[in-house]
């Protein structure tokens, strides 16, 4: 018997039975009707039980892994799931998709959901942070790894933001642009940690440099003078700046495929997807017990 949050004493009053019969219905015994069994197992999954499948059972459930994201906007989100499910899919695994839309409650309410469903592990892209948040996740007996944002209390798989985005800056700098302009529209949010990791390197690159910080669209010009250089926290609001501004230099990250595929002038943060949700399957099933941070590396589009 797996994740009873409750005392087969409490759960025996509240189903109006014996001990002994909540008993035989948790661990599959004889001596108990199909109905009486049914409904004993539906109270106890709402209160977090999973049941128990002997592996070797003709009706065995398929085992599976939670991916939870922000949403689908961006090809990042997208490509991190197919590439989890592809590596899921050699092991046998199946993948459980939710989408939080930057909710941080509702994104609580998909990690109990999954841990409720049976899911063996959950690949996480977490809004939440922060002691109560790390003792909540404490409470779920299996593995769940970070991507995209590093919360700090469970293993994260992915880059270093803060070190990526200063040797774009600096690579930036070197190539003789002097007028710099850094883009992103996720710092008004208190939450987009990997984006604040992101801006506090490109200001480590930029400390006695003219430099000019912009979060709004609607402040992005169409033209610029010579030596500029638009700096977008992510290769999403690189697209917004490149089809409104001219004769500018633009620098995204995340290294999307639509960049090679049209031909668009951007330089990136590359970076391998894949290799990233290999890792984080491995921590899932077992195969590494602590997160890694993987290699990044500047691309250049002309």
């Amino acid at each position: 018997m797996k994740h009873l949050k409750i005392t087969t004493a409490e759960l025996s009053k509240i189903c109006g039975v014996s001990q002994g019969t909540v008993d035989r219905a948790l661990n599959n015994r004889s001596d108990i009707s199909a109905e009486t069994k049914k409904r004993i197992i539906n109270v106890a999954r709402q209160y977090g039980y999973r049941e128990y499948v002997d592996s070797n059972s003709e009706n065995k459930i398929i085992g599976q892994v939670g991916i939870i994201v922000f949403n689908l906007n961006n090809e990042y989100f997208s490509k991190l799931i197919t590439e989890t499910e592809l590596v899921l899919h050699k092991l046998g695994l199946s993948a459980v998709i939710m989408i939080t839309h930057y909710d941080k409650q509702y994104e609580i309410e998909c990690i109990r959901n999954m841990y409720n469903m049976g899911v063996q592990g959950i690949v996480l892209c977490s809004v939440n942070r922060g002691r109560e948040f790390d003792n909540y996740l404490r409470l779920f007996d299996i593995p769940i790894v970070a991507v995209g944002n590093n919360i700090g209390s469970v293993p994260y798989v992915g880059i270093d933001d803060f070190s990526a985005m200063r040797d774009m800056t600096a690579k930036v700098i070197a190539d003789g642009y002097t007028d710099l302009i850094y883009f992103s529209p996720a710092l008004k949010y208190a939450d987009a940690y990997a984006q604040k990791l992101r801006y506090s390197g490109f200001l480590s690159a930029v400390p006695n440099r003219k430099h000019k910080t912009v979060t709004d669209m609607e402040e992005i010009s169409e033209s610029y003078k010579d030596k500029t250089a638009i700096i977008c926290s992510t290769d999403y609001y690189a697209f917004q700046v490149y089809v409104k501004a001219r004769n500018v230099k633009i620098v995204g990250f995340d290294d999307l495929e639509a960049i090679e595929k049209y031909k668009i002038r951007i330089d990136s943060v590359g970076y391998s997807l894949p290799e990233i949700a290999r890792l984080a399957v491995d921590i899932i099933v077992g195969k590494r017990d602590s997160g890694v941070i993987i290699k990044h590396s500047i691309i250049e589009h002309t």
